[in-house]
């Protein structure tokens, strides 16, 4: 029954926003009491708690990072995963800030997790530099900044296109955004072959 309450209470954040939703709402979804839904999880903030426990469940059986360490040449692909990861939970993105506000234990693992996401962004972009992709790092620290970029392009996508009013559900023009970042610090050699930011992403001139 817990598993049929998260997925269910996923589902409805998603479509509603998570702070447009309430236990009953949930409940009746369900078509059970609220009595039955709180025997359960006593709360709305111990039923975050499961979800986000699943969150990163659900992050670390994809394996991003040994992803990308294993697949060489296949980012496009690990990155595709990861933002169908944030699509499946994508009320936690849209309401991110108000969520670990409101929660601050949430808050506190999230902040570790995002550490360690953007820790992999630049993990990730000191390869392309071995692969001679990218350009060695022009200032003391401009990847670390570069890496924290690309993950806020990610992590507040879904909040950008809610305030720009933006339908589109492809991801083509989150990963253009993150090559137009990347760009100015592509080898004049990668260029030449035909601005290839990874494989797979060109960016027109």
């Amino acid at each position: 029954m817990k598993k049929k309450i998260i997925q269910k209470a996923i589902e409805l954040f998603n479509e509603r926003g998570f702070f447009d939703v309430r236990m009953r709402d949930i409940s009746d979804a369900l078509g059970v009491s609220v009595g039955s839904l709180t025997y359960h999880f006593k709360s709305k903030e111990s039923l975050m708690e499961s979800i986000y426990r699943y969150m990163l469940k659900t992050l670390e059986e994809l394996d991003i990072s040994g992803r990308l360490f294993r697949k060489r040449g296949e980012e496009l692909e690990v990155a595709a995963v990861y933002m169908e990861y944030m699509q499946q939970f994508r009320f936690f993105f849209q309401d991110t800030l108000d969520i670990i506000r409101t929660y601050p234990e949430i808050g506190a693992r999230h902040r570790q997790q995002v550490l360690e996401e953007i820790n992999i962004i630049k993990n990730l972009l000191y390869m392309q530099v071995g692969k001679g992709a990218l350009v060695a790092e022009p200032l003391p620290g401009l990847y670390d900044t570069l890496a924290e970029t690309i993950w806020q392009a990610l992590h507040f996508w879904f909040a950008r296109q809610a305030i720009l009013g933006d339908n589109q559900p492809g991801w083509d023009s989150a990963i253009r955004a993150i090559g137009h970042l990347v760009y100015p610090y592509i080898t004049e050699e990668r260029k030449a072959e035909g601005l290839e930011i990874m494989p797979g992403v060109k960016i027109s001139e």
